[in-house]
């Protein structure tokens, strides 16, 4: 019998020549990311215990830039972490600090640490996002220090669902259309699952909007999201991958407890929310709802070619009067990249404001000039429409694509971002 992408890695990662659905594995982890607060920091000091392998920790500062959120500051979980690395013989260099930080389960894509074939964990809700890195990403909210002590996680081999695609997105669509629609036809089946993606269609996307789909698997309800190892992903790990690594695919006839298949030319631009991300529209059905804000950014689709789908909406146009857009880059490298390309200054020229990389916007207790009063709407290319995620729990969120939320921008509206692209090409 074939083997599941998620058996093979797990296997790997234990030590064993294969493994099945409900087996219990002790797998090595390959990288454990962390965002800048870490609860599991203080007794590690107080009882000298050590990391497992300080080449294998990451910190990335994302989140805790605004010291109003207690019990996590700033000025108190910063200078711990930076104590704690030094301590600790991390490497400055996994230390993502400000100048060169992100979004912590964008990082390890991005500079190469999340690996395929490898086991990835990652302390914060929406760490899946890795597994565009044709890894088994998973995210882990509790019980962080039992991987930090020993490098090792245990579990039962999950079973998979297999989604095949074919075709190619249509312009202006990205990621989170993909994830939309997967909530909106799969939500409830996949639960407990790790959702495998496969077909054709996986090489007409790129890693960024791989890393967006992947975000995604937490919404879903899935464990995790795995893509498949290509010749696209070797193209992006060349000059990036930190070790020797191997791609892993499945097998054709490995056994899924289902499987589905999409056309990604038939997927439509839609729109989540508000208060639930199950609440998923097209954009055609929203079109005229006013909007009082937007917000670009977050780890589902601050990159590089997010960005630049909304700076070909807002080309030459101006946001619509009293209208505030909010621009966070995921990591300084993108903000680099967006200079490099001119794109901050069509940013700016249509008056949004560009702030530094990280979190932002995407939760209101980061660092974010965009905080939503009662009353008002927001359309954000962020993760989370639940109620106060933004700011008041009497403001809405509805979640978009870039390209429908600078659309909106400019519109003062939801609209359909079609008749304000250019069709330029977008960075892959």
């Amino acid at each position: 019998m074939g083997r599941t992408m998620t058996e093979k890695i797990l296997a790997g990662a234990a030590g064993l020549a294969e493994v099945d659905v409900g087996d219990v594995v002790i797998a090595d982890v390959g990288v454990l990311t962390n965002p800048d607060y870490a609860p599991w920091i203080a007794p590690m000091q107080e009882n000298d215990r050590k990391v497992w392998d300080p080449e294998r920790v990451v910190f990335c500062f994302d989140h805790m830039f605004q010291p109003e959120w207690m019990p996590y500051r700033a000025e108190v979980e910063h200078g711990r972490i930076r104590a704690f690395a030094r301590e600790q013989g991390i490497p400055a260099e996994n230390v993502f600090d400000v100048g060169r930080n992100g979004v912590s389960h964008h990082m390890p894509v991005e500079q190469g640490f999340a690996l395929p074939g490898t086991v990835c964990i990652g302390a914060d809700t929406q760490s899946a996002m890795m597994g565009a890195a044709n890894c088994f990403a998973l995210p882990m909210l509790a019980s962080v220090d039992s991987v930090v002590l020993s490098g090792e996680i245990w579990m039962i081999v999950p079973p998979a669902v297999r989604i095949e695609l074919t075709g190619e997105l249509p312009h202006g669509a990205t990621g989170k259309d993909v994830v939309y629609r997967l909530i909106a036809d799969l939500a409830g089946r996949v639960d407990g699952h790790v959702v495998e993606f496969d077909g054709p269609g996986v090489a007409s996307m790129s890693v960024d909007v791989r890393m967006a789909v992947a975000n995604g698997a937490f919404q879903l309800g899935a464990i995790t999201i795995i893509f498949p190892g290509d010749e696209r992903l070797e193209r992006f790990l060349d000059g990036r991958a930190r070790e020797f690594y191997e791609l892993v695919t499945p097998d054709a006839d490995a056994e899924y407890a289902a499987r589905y298949t999409y056309d990604l030319s038939g997927f439509e631009l839609l729109v989540a929310g508000p208060h639930e991300i199950e609440l998923v529209r097209p954009v055609a059905e929203l079109d005229g709802t006013p909007v009082h804000a937007a917000y670009l950014g977050s780890c589902s689709s601050g990159r590089l070619s997010d960005l630049a789908l909304a700076a070909e909406v807002l080309r030459g146009r101006h946001i619509a009067p009293g209208m505030r857009l909010v621009v966070t880059p995921v990591s300084a490298q993108t903000h680099r990249e967006l200079e490099r390309s001119g794109l901050i200054g069509v940013f700016l020229d249509a008056g949004a404001t560009v702030t530094q990389p990280g979190c932002g916007g995407c939760f209101v207790s980061n660092l974010s000039p965009l905080k939503l009063v009662a009353g008002e709407r927001c359309i954000s290319s962020s993760v989370e429409a639940t109620r106060g995620r933004m700011g008041s729990p009497d403001a809405e969120v509805l979640l978009a694509s870039a390209s429908v939320v600078a659309a909106s921008a400019v519109a003062g509206h939801i609209t359909d971002p079609a008749r304000y692209l250019t069709h330029q090409e977008v960075p892959a």
